[in-house]
Protein backbone atom coordinates (compact mmCIF):
# COMPACT_ATOMS: atom_id res chain seq x y z
CA UNK A 1 0.00 0.00 0.00
CA UNK A 2 2.72 2.52 0.75
CA UNK A 3 4.84 1.70 -2.56
CA UNK A 4 1.22 2.17 -4.52
CA UNK A 5 0.44 5.31 -2.65
CA UNK A 6 3.98 6.80 -3.49
CA UNK A 7 3.26 5.94 -7.33
CA UNK A 8 0.38 7.47 -7.13
CA UNK A 9 1.96 10.53 -5.41
CA UNK A 10 4.89 10.27 -7.93
CA UNK A 11 2.27 10.13 -10.77
CA UNK A 12 -0.16 13.49 -9.22
CA UNK A 13 3.33 15.43 -9.13
CA UNK A 14 3.72 14.59 -12.81
CA UNK A 15 0.24 15.24 -13.84
CA UNK A 16 0.49 18.79 -12.00
CA UNK A 17 3.88 20.12 -13.32
CA UNK A 18 2.25 19.06 -17.00
CA UNK A 19 -0.74 20.67 -16.02
CA UNK A 20 1.02 24.00 -15.78
CA UNK A 21 3.65 23.51 -18.12
CA UNK A 22 0.89 22.74 -20.70
CA UNK A 23 -0.93 25.80 -19.72
CA UNK A 24 1.97 28.37 -19.87
CA UNK A 25 2.68 26.56 -23.64
CA UNK A 26 -0.96 26.90 -24.50
CA UNK A 27 -1.44 30.44 -22.78
CA UNK A 28 2.44 31.96 -24.20
CA UNK A 29 0.99 34.71 -26.09
CA UNK A 30 -1.87 36.06 -23.42
CA UNK A 31 1.26 36.00 -20.96
CA UNK A 32 3.55 37.46 -23.31
CA UNK A 33 1.25 40.33 -24.25
CA UNK A 34 -0.19 40.37 -20.55
CA UNK A 35 3.81 40.93 -19.68
CA UNK A 36 4.07 43.57 -23.04
CA UNK A 37 0.78 45.82 -21.62
CA UNK A 38 2.10 45.77 -18.04
CA UNK A 39 5.80 46.34 -19.10
CA UNK A 40 4.62 49.73 -22.01
CA UNK A 41 2.20 50.95 -18.90
CA UNK A 42 4.92 51.27 -16.37
CA UNK A 43 7.18 53.07 -19.28
CA UNK A 44 4.73 55.52 -20.56
CA UNK A 45 1.77 56.64 -18.38
CA UNK A 46 -0.20 57.67 -21.50
CA UNK A 47 -0.40 54.13 -22.78
CA UNK A 48 -3.66 53.20 -20.85
CA UNK A 49 -5.22 56.26 -21.68
CA UNK A 50 -8.62 56.64 -23.06
CA UNK A 51 -7.22 57.90 -26.56
CA UNK A 52 -4.59 55.50 -26.49
CA UNK A 53 -7.40 52.85 -26.07
CA UNK A 54 -9.20 54.12 -28.65
CA UNK A 55 -6.80 54.39 -31.06
CA UNK A 56 -5.25 50.21 -30.35
CA UNK A 57 -8.93 49.43 -30.82
CA UNK A 58 -9.21 51.43 -34.24
CA UNK A 59 -6.13 50.19 -35.55
CA UNK A 60 -7.08 46.32 -35.09
CA UNK A 61 -10.14 46.37 -35.92
CA UNK A 62 -8.33 47.63 -39.62
CA UNK A 63 -6.30 45.20 -39.72
CA UNK A 64 -8.99 42.39 -38.14
CA UNK A 65 -10.67 41.38 -41.11
CA UNK A 66 -7.97 40.02 -42.98
CA UNK A 67 -6.56 38.36 -39.82
CA UNK A 68 -9.70 36.33 -39.32
CA UNK A 69 -9.51 34.81 -42.89
CA UNK A 70 -5.78 34.19 -43.16
CA UNK A 71 -6.81 32.62 -39.66
CA UNK A 72 -8.91 30.13 -41.59
CA UNK A 73 -5.89 29.40 -44.15
CA UNK A 74 -3.68 28.68 -40.25
CA UNK A 75 -6.27 25.88 -39.15
CA UNK A 76 -5.16 24.31 -41.96
CA UNK A 77 -1.94 24.65 -41.69
CA UNK A 78 -1.10 26.97 -44.41
CA UNK A 79 -0.86 30.89 -45.22
CA UNK A 80 -1.88 33.17 -47.18
CA UNK A 81 0.92 36.14 -48.57
CA UNK A 82 -1.50 37.44 -51.03
CA UNK A 83 -4.17 39.25 -48.06
CA UNK A 84 -2.56 42.45 -47.89
CA UNK A 85 -2.20 42.78 -52.16
CA UNK A 86 -6.32 41.51 -52.47
CA UNK A 87 -6.87 44.15 -49.71
CA UNK A 88 -5.11 47.09 -51.68
CA UNK A 89 -6.77 46.25 -55.15
CA UNK A 90 -9.99 45.56 -53.13
CA UNK A 91 -10.03 49.08 -51.44
CA UNK A 92 -8.28 50.60 -54.88
CA UNK A 93 -11.48 49.52 -56.67
CA UNK A 94 -14.23 50.58 -53.80
CA UNK A 95 -12.11 53.59 -53.19
CA UNK A 96 -12.81 54.66 -57.42
CA UNK A 97 -16.46 53.32 -57.36
CA UNK A 98 -17.14 55.51 -53.53
CA UNK A 99 -15.43 58.69 -54.68
CA UNK A 100 -17.27 62.00 -54.34
CA UNK A 101 -19.21 62.94 -57.61
CA UNK A 102 -18.50 66.72 -57.22
CA UNK A 103 -14.52 66.30 -57.17
CA UNK A 104 -12.89 66.92 -60.52
CA UNK A 105 -10.11 64.45 -60.53
CA UNK A 106 -12.42 61.84 -60.62
CA UNK A 107 -11.24 57.79 -61.77
CA UNK A 108 -14.74 57.35 -63.12
CA UNK A 109 -16.78 60.27 -64.58
CA UNK A 110 -19.74 58.77 -65.47
CA UNK A 111 -20.64 57.22 -62.39
CA UNK A 112 -24.33 57.33 -60.94
CA UNK A 113 -25.14 59.11 -57.53
CA UNK A 114 -24.12 57.04 -54.21
CA UNK A 115 -27.06 55.72 -52.49
CA UNK A 116 -27.09 52.86 -49.90
CA UNK A 117 -27.65 50.86 -52.82
CA UNK A 118 -24.59 51.80 -54.67
CA UNK A 119 -22.63 51.07 -51.53
CA UNK A 120 -24.05 47.95 -50.60
CA UNK A 121 -23.25 47.00 -54.37
CA UNK A 122 -19.54 48.19 -54.01
CA UNK A 123 -18.77 46.21 -51.52
CA UNK A 124 -20.41 43.26 -52.70
CA UNK A 125 -18.39 43.72 -55.87
CA UNK A 126 -14.97 44.05 -54.06
CA UNK A 127 -15.83 40.77 -51.74
CA UNK A 128 -16.36 38.78 -54.87
CA UNK A 129 -13.17 40.12 -56.49
CA UNK A 130 -11.23 38.99 -53.27
CA UNK A 131 -13.16 35.77 -53.52
CA UNK A 132 -12.14 35.01 -57.07
CA UNK A 133 -8.80 35.53 -55.73
CA UNK A 134 -9.09 33.35 -53.49
CA UNK A 135 -10.78 30.79 -55.29
CA UNK A 136 -7.38 30.46 -57.69
CA UNK A 137 -5.50 30.44 -54.47
CA UNK A 138 -7.79 27.61 -52.96
CA UNK A 139 -7.96 25.79 -55.84
CA UNK A 140 -4.56 25.38 -56.75
CA UNK A 141 -3.39 24.43 -52.92
CA UNK A 142 -6.19 21.66 -53.02
CA UNK A 143 -6.24 20.32 -56.18
CA UNK A 144 -2.25 20.14 -57.25
CA UNK A 145 -1.15 19.89 -53.67
CA UNK A 146 1.22 23.04 -53.96
CA UNK A 147 2.50 24.73 -50.72
CA UNK A 148 0.25 28.03 -49.74
CA UNK A 149 3.29 29.78 -49.50
CA UNK A 150 4.58 29.24 -53.26
CA UNK A 151 0.71 29.80 -54.49
CA UNK A 152 0.26 32.84 -52.53
CA UNK A 153 3.47 34.80 -53.09
CA UNK A 154 2.54 34.05 -57.11
CA UNK A 155 -1.22 35.33 -56.61
CA UNK A 156 0.33 38.08 -54.63
CA UNK A 157 2.62 39.38 -57.35
CA UNK A 158 0.04 38.54 -59.91
CA UNK A 159 -2.51 40.72 -57.56
CA UNK A 160 0.19 43.70 -57.21
CA UNK A 161 0.50 43.95 -60.84
CA UNK A 162 -3.43 44.00 -61.33
CA UNK A 163 -2.89 47.13 -58.78
CA UNK A 164 -0.62 49.10 -61.17
CA UNK A 165 -2.40 48.36 -64.39
CA UNK A 166 -5.67 49.79 -62.54
CA UNK A 167 -3.83 52.94 -61.06
CA UNK A 168 -2.30 53.59 -64.74
CA UNK A 169 -5.67 53.39 -66.53
CA UNK A 170 -6.06 56.97 -64.95
CA UNK A 171 -2.26 57.99 -63.81
CA UNK A 172 -3.78 59.20 -60.30
CA UNK A 173 -4.31 58.44 -56.65
CA UNK A 174 -7.62 57.65 -55.73
CA UNK A 175 -9.03 60.09 -53.18
CA UNK A 176 -11.86 62.05 -52.11
CA UNK A 177 -14.30 59.58 -50.97
CA UNK A 178 -17.69 60.19 -50.43
CA UNK A 179 -19.17 61.80 -47.30
CA UNK A 180 -22.07 58.86 -47.61
CA UNK A 181 -19.22 56.17 -47.61
CA UNK A 182 -17.71 57.60 -44.32
CA UNK A 183 -20.69 58.05 -42.63
CA UNK A 184 -20.82 54.46 -42.44
CA UNK A 185 -17.51 53.30 -42.11
CA UNK A 186 -15.38 56.23 -40.54
CA UNK A 187 -17.79 58.04 -38.66
CA UNK A 188 -17.95 58.47 -35.28
CA UNK A 189 -20.02 55.17 -33.70
CA UNK A 190 -19.58 56.67 -30.06
CA UNK A 191 -17.85 60.10 -28.80
CA UNK A 192 -17.03 61.10 -25.29
CA UNK A 193 -14.77 63.87 -24.41
CA UNK A 194 -12.12 63.31 -20.97
CA UNK A 195 -12.03 64.87 -17.91
CA UNK A 196 -8.71 67.06 -19.75
CA UNK A 197 -11.04 67.99 -22.50
CA UNK A 198 -9.78 65.67 -25.36
CA UNK A 199 -12.19 63.99 -27.93
CA UNK A 200 -12.56 60.78 -28.14
CA UNK A 201 -14.55 59.07 -30.98
CA UNK A 202 -14.78 55.29 -32.30
CA UNK A 203 -15.02 54.46 -35.49
CA UNK A 204 -18.38 52.67 -37.32
CA UNK A 205 -15.83 50.14 -38.72
CA UNK A 206 -14.86 48.96 -35.12
CA UNK A 207 -19.09 47.38 -35.19
CA UNK A 208 -18.21 45.66 -38.63
CA UNK A 209 -15.26 43.96 -37.26
CA UNK A 210 -17.18 42.62 -33.92
CA UNK A 211 -19.87 41.35 -35.66
CA UNK A 212 -17.06 39.69 -37.96
CA UNK A 213 -15.17 38.42 -35.24
CA UNK A 214 -18.51 36.18 -33.69
CA UNK A 215 -19.86 35.21 -37.31
CA UNK A 216 -15.97 33.95 -37.47
CA UNK A 217 -16.43 32.17 -33.88
CA UNK A 218 -19.57 30.94 -35.10
CA UNK A 219 -18.77 29.28 -37.94
CA UNK A 220 -15.78 27.81 -36.85
CA UNK A 221 -17.14 26.08 -33.34
CA UNK A 222 -21.32 26.08 -34.19
CA UNK A 223 -21.05 24.48 -38.09
CA UNK A 224 -19.93 21.42 -39.97
CA UNK A 225 -17.63 23.23 -41.87
CA UNK A 226 -15.65 25.00 -39.31
CA UNK A 227 -15.36 21.45 -37.25
CA UNK A 228 -14.53 20.27 -40.89
CA UNK A 229 -11.43 22.51 -41.01
CA UNK A 230 -9.28 21.70 -38.21
CA UNK A 231 -10.30 17.72 -39.34
CA UNK A 232 -8.51 18.81 -42.39
CA UNK A 233 -6.17 20.78 -40.18
CA UNK A 234 -5.32 18.15 -38.21
CA UNK A 235 -5.35 15.33 -40.75
CA UNK A 236 -6.55 15.54 -43.92
CA UNK A 237 -5.51 11.89 -44.80
CA UNK A 238 -7.95 11.06 -41.81
CA UNK A 239 -10.82 13.65 -42.62
CA UNK A 240 -11.09 12.34 -46.00
CA UNK A 241 -11.62 8.84 -44.65
CA UNK A 242 -14.28 10.24 -42.48
CA UNK A 243 -16.33 11.62 -45.20
CA UNK A 244 -14.88 15.03 -45.55
CA UNK A 245 -14.42 16.84 -48.74
CA UNK A 246 -11.37 18.08 -48.19
CA UNK A 247 -10.98 19.72 -51.66
CA UNK A 248 -14.00 21.82 -51.59
CA UNK A 249 -12.92 22.37 -47.52
CA UNK A 250 -9.45 23.47 -48.53
CA UNK A 251 -11.11 26.18 -51.49
CA UNK A 252 -13.84 27.17 -49.00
Amino acid sequence: DLRKREEYQKLDKRDSRRYWTDGILNNALYILMFIFIVYTAIKNKNFLSAGSIANIISLVAASLPMALGIAGCIVLTGTDLSGGRVVGLTAAVAGALLQDRTISRKLFSSLPEITTGWIILTVLAVVLIGAIIGLVNGFFVAKFKLHPFIVTLATQLITYGLILIFFMLNGQPVSGLSQEYKNVVSAPLIQFTTGSGAKISIPWYVLYAVLFVILMWFIWNKTAFGKNMFAVGSNADAAKVSGVNVFWTTVM
